[in-house]
């Protein structure tokens, strides 16, 4: 203690304290953070690394920035249908949108046209039918994710929550 006063610095998060409380290397702790694919870690092994990562408060960019895309993406330009979901799976309202950019991860919806025009204060979900295009009848649910970055147009940024094999396969071809 410095000055004989109270106060103590915190010590700095390492790897190398990750890597203890894991049971494993460090270097193996800095190719998961850094998610590096040179080697392949089970994936309950990746999630442990995080996960004490997390609650020692170590800062890493692959941390801090969890809401990053998994995929890229691809401009779709179509219209579907939009329910939003709330609770065990009551329709709070629906009505049209427009899937502005497809993922393998999720969607980039707009121009919401909805009854309510509202959205609800807990917790919900998008169910979300395509109308047109190559993707016509593609079906998913998805969970918010954020809000648009753009001031002024209102969007959300959703991740999909479940998918058919047919509705995986059908973005697969989509997004090549």
């Amino acid at each position: 203690m410095k000055g004989g006063g109270m106060e103590q610095r915190k010590k700095k998060v390492t790897q190398e304290d990750i890597a203890r409380a894991c049971k494993i290397d460090q270097g193996s702790v800095s190719r998961i953070l850094n998610e590096d694919t040179r080697d392949s870690f089970a994936e309950e092994t990746v999630k442990k690394v995080f996960k004490v990562a997390r609650e020692i408060g170590y800062l890493h960019p692959s941390l801090l920035t969890s809401n990053r895309r998994e995929s890229s993406r691809r401009k779709a330009g179509v219209r579907g249908r939009v329910a939003i979901i709330i609770g065990t799976n009551t329709v709070y309202d629906e009505g049209t949108v427009d899937v502005d950019e497809i993922s393998l991860s999720g969607m980039l919806l707009r121009n919401f046209n909805t009854r309510k025009k509202t959205l609800p204060m807990d917790r919900f979900k998008l169910d979300v039918e395509v109308d047109e295009g190559r993707l016509r009848g593609f079906r998913c649910r998805c969970r918010l994710v954020r809000f648009s970055e753009n001031e002024d147009e209102f969007a959300l940024a959703v991740k999909f929550d479940s998918l058919d094999e047919n509705a995986k396969e059908r973005l697969k071809s989509f997004v090549r």
